[in-house]
């Protein structure tokens, strides 16, 4: 049945031969790689429990949420102009040898831009520089130019892939149902020392102002005057009032980011968990079929030259 394969590879070259073996050797072992690591994170994903961003624990969580801009801000697409709350836009060059085209890398512009994801329980700011990002947009065109600001129509010879530029736009617009898996941590607002230390120096300047009120107490030896000991306690009376205000003004904000573990995924998705576990079941099954085609491959190679008898 495969007399004419069997044919081909007797009258292929040592050279021919250990190169095509050595290709699809190093191709079965990157599919299985593939497989191993996109299997182990949609396990990962499937078996991490959704979490709301007020009960969170510090440490990798999963969230679903809103995205949305943080406040006063406003982020738009360098491209279209578009809100978003993240964006990635790049421009790519054609070149041509001969019969041979590829294309090369002249613009590449990714959102780095905070913004916040909301839930029914509170806000989490998003850090999503290293994320690994599914945007809720995805679009490509293609013009004669490199100067490019807004999409053209989807119809016409540009939007079928004629000229010299490829444009691409990736966007998450705010409002949109946001999944993330990343590092999250709680962040409180303290104080510098000398920030503190100015705090105190006003109360006491305050207590100055009326020392019947504010010092009598301090005046140990009772002679009617302040002395340098005796400023030292008003100052740490003065220091203690100022912690205990600013205790009770503490606000906190919940920060997601990349996590600290190379192993644990980061991930800003505008698909939602359950149509991204499938996607990634999907590419694994695709991944290790292939290799088991490569696989037969190498076998069927193998019983008919094989590469140690070269």
């Amino acid at each position: 049945m495969f007399s004419w394969l069997e044919y081909e590879i007797r009258g292929m070259s040592a050279t021919d031969y250990m190169v095509l073996f050595g290709i699809l050797s190093a191709a079965l072992l990157a599919l299985l790689y593939y497989s191993f690591n996109t299997f182990r994170r949609f396990r990962f994903m499937a078996g991490t429990a959704t979490s709301k961003i007020r009960s969170a624990a510090q440490g990798h969580v999963e969230l679903k949420g809103l995205g949305e801009l943080m406040q006063d801000d406003s982020i738009c697409s360098p491209f279209s102009g578009s809100r978003c709350v993240w964006y990635h836009c790049t421009i790519d060059k054609k070149k041509s040898s001969g019969k041979r085209t590829t294309w090369t890398s002249i613009s590449d512009q990714c959102s780095s831009h905070l913004f916040r994801l909301v839930d029914d329980t509170g806000e989490c700011i998003v850090d999503p520089d290293h994320a690994k990002v599914i945007p809720e947009t995805d679009r490509t065109w293609y013009g004669n130019g490199a100067d490019r600001t807004a999409p053209p129509a989807k119809t016409g010879l540009i939007s079928m892939g004629v000229g010299k530029y490829r444009f691409r736009e990736r966007l998450i617009r705010p409002a949109t149902s946001i999944y993330a898996m990343g590092w999250y941590r709680t962040v409180y607002n303290n104080p510098s020392d000398e920030f503190l230390t100015g705090r105190v120096e006003d109360l006491v300047k305050q207590w100055k102002l009326q020392p019947k009120r504010y010092l009598q107490d301090f005046d140990f030896d009772q002679n009617g005057k302040i002395q340098q000991g005796e400023w030292k306690a008003i100052r740490a009376a003065a220091r203690r009032q100022v912690l205990a205000e600013m205790s009770r003004q503490k606000t906190e904000h919940h920060v997601l980011s990349k996590p600290r573990g190379k192993r644990q995924p980061f991930i800003l998705s505008a698909i939602g968990e359950d149509a991204l576990v499938a996607q990634k079941k999907l590419k694994v099954c695709a991944s290790l079929a292939t290799a088991m085609v490569i696989f037969s491959g190498l076998m069927f190679m193998f019983s008919v030259r094989a590469p140690f008898l070269i």
